[in-house]
């Protein structure tokens, strides 16, 4: 349960990082094309801006107006400057606020918009914005005294909109500066901007738009049909645990009852017929306890922790003398089970759990059985000494077969085949032997066709 919490945690985190990923991505593009919007409308409008004011200030009559304002007062400035700063910069403000005020009242810049806006032929909503960067004086044309104070914007509005006022939307950025020792020095910039840049902006990247809409849609579902499926498989798995301690239950009661029985009529049999049973009441009691052994332990998932499973040494040959006890009682006029041992094989010893490898050779033989189609047929079990000191058993059957598409998921837990699929069975046969190929470290390989059968390798290491 905690692991599962982990990867819908892990799911999550990854999902908000690909929608964060997704807003970077689509905010830098809106960037990238909100600068390059209008590109060559800006070029056109420098160049028409620039030859209107060209030996001028600001706008057409500006240098007059900076200069009419300025220069009557230079030579009070500097005496102030020199002698009292106070006085300065009183015379300085009341400056400024002239300057600023003159600017802004006056109608040129407004004209000369117009006509740019006639030259260029730019749209209803197209603005401009024009700010001053620098206005300052000097005494000596070596030091520039400001005589605005900008604060932190860096910059003072004469004309226009302010909302015009964004790097992006910066068409020129000029200073000028007299050449006359006694002088002043003026920096400005001009603004022009569209009151639709976004939406022309937003309608540029709607490809993009789209397709990260569609990436971002798709991945949500198919997290949410995952997260959906993963709550459906784990509400089956629940289902199918209480299922089987169910049966595990049910089992016990008829389980004992037949334990018992099979006793007592050991006990009571003759002597003469107790002597001809004895074989047959071991097997049986032997499978009882198997069985009983089955339904409260190998379908149990614990079965299938490496950590809690015991192995131990034994010689595989023992083991196939009662494995083949244990299938004789299989064997009928129409089945036979062959067992051959090869000698070779009979002093070898392997690390084996001793129930999990007899359950799972039974598995194999039923399923051989099982889907079967002969009139009589055949199950052929055979040990031989393999390479690199392993010993190999194969089960070879005469059923029906398995087709090549099918191979690669008969191991699956829960799967059948569509021949299969009317035999009684919860698909639980191969998938328990390749558990038990997987706790041993054993390897299992499976040769088969539609005819004549199937064919089950299993490669075990032998204990030097």
């Amino acid at each position: 349960m905690r692991r599962s919490g982990v990867y819908k945690w892990i799911a999550i985190c990854c999902l908000v990082l690909f929608l964060i990923l997704q807003y970077l991505m689509i905010a830098r593009s809106y960037e990238i094309k909100r600068g390059e919007l209008f590109q060559k409308e800006k070029k056109e409008i420098k160049v028409v801006y620039d030859k209107h004011i060209s030996n001028d200030k600001i706008f057409p009559g500006g240098q007059k107006l900076v200069d009419s304002t300025l220069m009557p007062h230079l030579v009070r400035l500097r005496a102030y400057y020199q002698d009292d700063r106070n006085a300065f910069n009183s015379l300085k403000d009341s400056i400024a606020k002239t300057l600023i005020m003159r600017l802004r009242n006056h109608p040129a810049m407004d004209s000369l918009f117009q006509v740019i806006r006639s030259e260029v032929n730019l749209g209803e909503g197209f603005g401009y914005a024009i700010v001053l960067r620098d206005v300052s004086v000097t005494f000596d044309a070596k030091t520039f005294i400001p005589i605005l104070d900008f604060g932190k914007d860096q910059h003072i509005p004469i004309g226009g909109e302010f909302r015009f006022i964004d790097k992006d939307n910066l068409v020129s950025s000029i200073a000028i500066t007299a050449n006359s020792k006694m002088s002043n020095r003026v920096a400005f910039t001009l603004y022009v901007g569209n009151i639709d840049t976004n939406f022309s902006v937003l309608r540029s990247i709607f490809p993009l738009l789209l397709l990260s809409g569609c990436c971002i849609i798709g991945i949500v579902w198919l997290y949410l049909m995952t997260y959906s499926s993963w709550i459906k498989q784990k509400r089956m798995a629940e289902m199918a645990s209480d299922f089987i301690n169910n049966v595990t239950h049910e089992f016990n009661t008829p389980l004992t009852t037949i334990r018992i029985g099979l006793t007592n009529l050991a006990v009571k049999v003759s002597k003469d017929d107790k002597l001809k049973m004895s074989t047959t009441l071991d097997t049986l009691m032997r499978q009882i306890n198997r069985l009983d052994r089955l339904v409260n332990k190998a379908i149990d998932l614990s079965v299938f922790n490496q950590e809690e499973v015991s192995l131990e040494e034994h010689f595989l040959a023992e083991l196939m003398d009662q494995l083949e006890q244990d299938l004789a009682i299989l064997v009928s006029e129409s089945a036979t089970i062959q067992i051959l041992v090869d000698q070779n094989v009979k002093e070898a010893r392997v690390l084996v759990n001793p129930f999990m490898f007899v359950t799972a050779v039974n598995n194999l033989v039923d399923n051989g059985l099982k889907y079967n189609k002969e009139r009589i047929k055949h199950i052929h079990i055979r040990l031989s000494i393999g390479a690199r000191d392993t010993v190999v058993m194969t089960v070879q059957d005469n059923g029906i077969g398995i087709s090549h598409n099918q191979l690669p998921y008969i191991f699956t837990k829960g799967y059948r085949g569509k021949q299969e699929a009317s035999l009684n069975g919860l698909g639980l046969g191969l998938f328990f032997v390749k558990e038990v190929m997987r706790i041993h470290r054993w390897k299992i390989d499976v040769k088969s066709d539609s005819q004549p059968g199937t064919t089950f390798s299993i490669s075990i290491p032998i204990i030097k």
